[in-house]
């Protein structure tokens, strides 16, 4: 009789799988916090520098391109220094992972991508604030122009007077005929359409009235405001056209420069991850 073999129990291996967690959050919160940090103090500091090169008096200061152009400049700066820094953090102070080296890069990726997004929330929450003390600096700014220049008249002040004037005449009596004249001037300005041939000649024969001159001179004077309202008009065009240009020339800008800062958060990220592992490697155990 023989033995039968004795073989060995089979026993199922199982791949050994990586379980933690795959953000650290206390990272992403900490690149945030510091980016979101540095984001405030270079917007304040930039704020002080487009207050200081700015002048409320026409032909001083930098121009307004000019100070656009470094505003967009400053704003591209400010997101990928921050960005950086806020990634280089996270990635830093992240948990090692023991797994594959792709997965690694990938992860420390969007370790920096989502500190830039947290980042870009408190940068938001940061510019709403800004923009209230903005408003108030340019308040005050404002006044000061306005009692600076003894206040500047409207353009539409401005025709009325012309239309009137008349050396001699009583200020009182000008002033009372005046106001119903300065809403048709505004009105005139804005809606040029609602001009009738009754209101012109309204006001023709309410300028040689007042002002003690002729028809001829008067209709010659209306006809003069007339083109003066058209050139207001076309220059309020204009200052529209530019602003409306100005803000999305800015808006294009902001989009640009935070797409800059997400890729400079990840790719600092990265980095700051490898430093990390790589001194954790180079540890000698006693």
């Amino acid at each position: 009789m023989t033995d039968a073999p004795i073989t060995a129990p089979v026993t199922a291996t199982h791949p050994v799988r990586w379980t933690a967690q795959a953000i650290s959050w206390s990272a992403v919160f900490a690149g945030a916090f510091a980016a979101g940090g540095l984001t405030i103090i270079l917007v304040i500091l930039g704020s002080a520098f487009g207050f200081g090169a700015m002048s409320p008096f026409a032909g001083d200061g930098l121009s307004l391109t000019t100070i656009g152009v470094v505003t967009i400049i400053w704003l591209i700066f400010t997101q990928v220094f921050a960005s950086v820094l806020g990634g280089y953090i996270a990635g830093r102070t992240r948990l090692r992972w023991s797994i594959h080296a792709d997965e690694v890069f990938f992860r420390d990726s969007v370790h920096g991508f989502l500190t830039w997004a947290v980042a870009s929330a408190f940068m938001f929450a940061a510019a709403a604030i800004a923009a209230g003390g903005g408003a108030l600096g340019a308040t005050a700014v404002t006044a000061a122009a306005v009692h600076s220049e003894e206040g500047a008249p409207a353009p539409a002040t401005i025709i009325t007077d012309r239309l009137y004037r008349a050396p001699g005449a009583d200020p009182e009596t000008l002033a009372n005929a005046r106001k119903e004249a300065d809403r048709f001037v505004v009105r005139a300005i804005a809606y040029p359409d609602t001009v009738t041939a009754e209101d012109r000649a309204w006001l023709v024969e309410d300028v040689a009235e007042r002002a003690g001159i002729g028809v001829s001179d008067a209709e010659a004077r209306v006809q003069n405001a007339f083109n003066q309202m058209d050139t207001a008009r076309e220059e309020a065009r204009d200052e529209v056209d530019t602003a409306r240009a100005a803000s999305a020339t800015l808006a294009i800008a902001t989009a640009l420069a935070m797409l800059f800062g997400a890729f400079a958060a990840s790719a600092a990220a990265v980095f700051g991850g490898r430093e990390r592992d790589g001194l954790e490697d180079r540890l000698v155990s006693p």
